[in-house]
């Protein structure tokens, strides 16, 4: 890998933040403080992002969770404000003013006081968010403008620092077509629930259809969940998501999302589930392909939605599973007719 791609793909820490680009030159920055001892507290995870263009406007995102990382939406979050902590005198609070809490429970902040959090943290020693007076969620601290300084300077580079030949090698478009899954009906194979090193039966077996002629099982084990697929007619292969390299990590989670039909899997950092991978991919009929590479380095019990996004497919989209018995299969609409 060229030596700018390894810069790009290497996260940065400052204080609680973290600085973390990917290889289309898309920085995103996040802060969450450490998980607090002894008690529960609400902490702030704040997102920052930026586009590539030397004039890009960061973009804020700010989301709550509790100690053990349960997004808190029920918060009434329409009078909060931002104080500053660590100065000698206090400049005036920054209202938020929050938009509606998004699906994976973070709210966006209008652009403008975006703008103005953003520089109070660039320069402030401390925040903390109020609701009259009353300390609601701790902020993140750190150099965040050495942070912002580092984005530039990866972002925009004073010479280019890849070949044309480097480029075109490695940055590559992706254009998937994902399957839609259907459910699975029949049993779970014997060699899936027998597959656990250290204990005699799996927990949890489930299994759906990924294509017309293959099944999709995961099973979790004490060692960590397992994949199976099995096509029509023969014994289900177990796989394994590895690295370039080829070096294999072991999944400390892998379930199939239904609703999205993509196969979800964490890889642990140093067997620590609070950290590390976070990857979601969609079966093409043929093969596996990555929709969703987020990674977080620091084990701070952060949603795995709401870590930083390494990297992503130029394009996908569903494909209805086709039918499987030469087009005449019956309708799974009402009132359509068969052809």
């Amino acid at each position: 890998m060229p030596d700018y791609l390894k810069d790009l793909d290497r996260p940065y820490n400052a204080g609680d933040w973290t600085l973390q680009c990917n290889s289309s030159q898309l920085c995103q920055i996040i802060g969450v403080v450490k998980i607090p001892h002894g008690h529960a507290a609400i902490r702030a995870v704040v997102m920052i992002k930026r586009g590539i263009a030397k004039d890009a406007k960061p973009s804020l995102r700010i989301a709550f969770v509790d100690s053990v990382g349960r997004i808190d939406a029920s918060l009434p979050v329409t009078n909060w404000r931002l104080y500053s902590r660590g100065l000698p005198k206090m400049p005036p609070p920054i209202r938020l003013e929050l938009g509606e809490i998004e699906a994976d429970g973070a709210y966006t902040v209008t652009p403008d006081i975006a703008a103005k959090i953003i520089s109070a943290l660039k320069r402030w020693p401390g925040a903390v968010v109020q609701d009259r007076g009353r300390n609601v969620a701790k902020m993140p601290r750190g150099d965040l403008a050495r942070l912002f300084r580092k984005m530039d300077r990866l972002q925009h580079p004073k010479k280019p620092r890849m070949t044309a030949q480097e480029t075109a090698e490695w940055l590559k478009e992706y254009h998937y077509v994902i399957l839609r899954a259907l459910p699975f009906e029949g049993s779970v194979p014997d060699s899936v629930l027998l597959s656990c090193d250290t204990r005699t039966y799996v927990d949890m077996p489930f299994g759906v259809r990924v294509a017309p002629d293959q099944v999709l099982f995961t099973a979790d084990c004490p060692e960590g969940s397992k994949i199976f697929l099995q096509k029509a007619g023969q014994e289900p292969v177990k796989f394994d998501v590895s690295y370039s390299d080829g070096k294999i990590y072991p999944h400390g989670y892998a379930g199939f999302n239904a609703e999205t039909s993509l196969l979800e899997i964490q890889i642990p950092k140093n067997g620590n589930l609070e950290c590390g991978r976070w990857l979601k991919i969609g079966f093409t009929g043929s093969k596996f392909a990555m929709i969703e590479d987020r990674r977080y380095d620091r084990c701070r019990a952060v949603p795995y939605d709401l870590w930083p996004k390494v990297w992503y497919p130029t394009s996908w989209k569903y494909a209805d599973t086709p039918p499987t018995n030469e087009g005449n299969a019956p309708p799974i609409v009402e009132g359509v007719k068969r052809p």
